[in-house]
This record gives structure tokens, sequence and C-alpha cells, in this order.
């Protein structure tokens, strides 16, 4: 009897114990439940503010210096190698810009000298779109940006007084900005550049719409595509 009642007491305590572990091992497995649900939420957030710092360029029409300042992001982004939590680097952004309708809008004949194909992908800093950026940031610091201003807005002027001989171009380029401008080799600036720098002008005032938006299979944003809106 005396045997019975110890083995009884044995098999509750070893119950009691097996309850005890049991109760432990669900609160173990909703608690790291509870963790990778937190975690998950947290890249979802961290992935979704990522993709916003580019989608907010895709809600509405942007202008021409908005895309640019979107390109500028993009390249910056693209030279990053790493992973972080949420954030493959590794996967690479594309910017992609219609612009034959700019072609024939604002092109001399219809063929710009700057803007020369119908559609530009742009992702590194090595892109003919990306090089003409800094050749236009360079020309800035050359001429300054006022007197590049006026002389593209006085392109016209400017065109026809070359037609006649260079002292008449250097002299009305002396009348818009008060002095002949010339680049650090003390050569004139050309009307060509002059050209190029209108055309880059009415690239920054036009309007985009937003086409397109395609992702990686991790969620981040793959392409953005824009097209110049007539």
């Amino acid at each position: 009897m005396e045997n019975a009642s110890k083995a009884l007491i044995m098999a509750g305590g070893i119950l009691i114990a097996l309850l005890v572990i049991g109760a432990l091992v669900l609160m173990f497995n909703q608690l790291s439940y509870y963790q990778r649900t937190e975690t998950d939420s947290e890249k979802t957030q961290q992935l979704a503010d990522f993709n916003k710092e580019y989608l907010k360029y895709t809600y509405d029409d942007i202008k021409g210096y908005e895309l640019i300042s979107l390109v500028n992001k993009v390249i910056d982004y693209n030279i990053k190698e790493e992973v972080g939590n949420s954030v493959d680097y590794t996967k690479k952004i594309t910017v992609v810009i219609n612009m034959k309708e700019f072609k024939s809008k604002y092109g001399v004949k219809n063929i710009t000298s700057l803007f020369t194909k119908d559609t530009y992908t742009i992702n590194n800093s090595n892109t003919i779109f990306s090089a003409d950026l800094n050749n236009f940031r360079s020309m800035e610091n050359t001429y300054t940006l006022s007197a590049m201003n006026k002389l593209s807005a006085n392109y016209d002027t400017l065109k026809q007084a070359k037609a006649e001989n260079q002292n008449s171009y250097e002299t009305k380029i002396k009348e818009i900005v008060g002095k002949v401008v010339k680049n650090n080799s003390g050569n004139t600036i050309s009307l060509t550049e002059i050209e190029q720098y209108r055309e880059y002008s009415e690239f920054k005032s036009s309007t985009f719409k937003p086409g397109n938006v395609e992702y990686h299979n991790n969620g981040q944003v793959k392409q953005l595509s824009f097209e110049f809106k007539n």
C-alpha cells in the first residue's frame, strides 16, 4: 500500500513537471513568434520607408530639375554594395526617361545637339545622361550660372550675330552679360555650348509624367520610368 502511494506521488510529480515543461515550451514558442513578427514588421516598415524615397517622384508629374535630383539619388544609392537589415544594396535601381517628344519640341531641326537619344537608361555616373549633367555643372562653374541663364535666354539673337562674324558675336555677348564670357583657356564661349545649355534649361523646366514602376523579388524598387509631357 505504501509503495502504491509512493508510486502515485512520483507519477503526480512527473506529470506536474511535464506540465511545467510544456508550459515553458509554449511560452518560449509564443515569445519567439512575437519576436519574429515584430522583426518582420520592422523590416517591412524599413523597406516601405526606403521605397518611399524613390516612389515619391512617381505620385504625380514632376519637373526636370526634380528628375535630375532623382537621378543623382539613384546614382548615389547604386554605389553602395552592403546588405542591411531590410535593404539589399546589391539590388540596383534604374531610371528610364523617354525623351522622344522633347527632341521634337526643343531640338534644332528636330535633332538636338544634346539629347540625341529617344530613351535614356540611367543607373550609374558613366551614362551619357549623367556625363552631360556633370558637364553642365562644370559649365556653370566656369561661366557662372547667371551668365549661362542670360546667354541661353538670348540664344536666337546670338545665333544671328554669330552668322555675321565673330566680332558681332562677342559684341552681342558683352551687351547681354556685360563682358565677353571666356573659359579658363581664354576662349570665348561657343554658340554650341549656349545651345546645349538652353536645351538643358528647357529640360529642367519641362514636365515629365511617371510610368510603370518595377520591383525586385524582395520588394525593393527596381526601375522608375518617366516620359516628357508635351
